[in-house]
């Protein structure tokens, strides 16, 4: 049905868009001057939340987030790290999701899925 030639090509495509979405988020976190980090943990220290974290905790993923974003997004660019970075796009993905879980946004922990979907492809490719 499909040339190998193609899927290699989609494939590319795939990994090239989960790239692009990382740096782009990681890039404009980093010019953000610290305003991601400063909205989220005030959103992670609401009391009315069900779960809670500890603000520590919270502060030290929030401050991370830029360099494995851009790290990551740099580092699905290599194919010879493709089965390496697939994992770890999956974990960065689950860490997200939990975190808008957490903040109960579940129009976020839906749309997550599409980032799931798209390592999917990546993956079965």
């Amino acid at each position: 049905m499909f040339s190998e030639k193609r899927l290699i090509t989609i494939e590319l495509v795939a990994r090239t868009l989960m790239a692009l979405i990382l740096i782009t988020a990681g890039t404009s976190k980093f010019f953000s001057s610290g305003g991601f980090a400063d909205y989220y943990s005030g959103q992670f220290s609401n009391e009315d939340l069900r779960i809670t974290l500890p603000g520590a905790l919270t502060g030290l993923y929030l401050s991370i987030i830029p360099f494995i974003e851009v790290g990551l997004g740099l580092a699905l660019l290599f194919a010879a790290l493709k089965p390496w970075t697939i994992y770890a796009w999956y974990m960065f993905m689950a860490s997200l999701l939990v975190g808008h879980y957490i903040l109960q946004e579940w129009s976020e922990v839906n749309q997550m899925l599409d980032y799931f979907f798209l390592g999917f492809i990546c993956h079965l490719l």
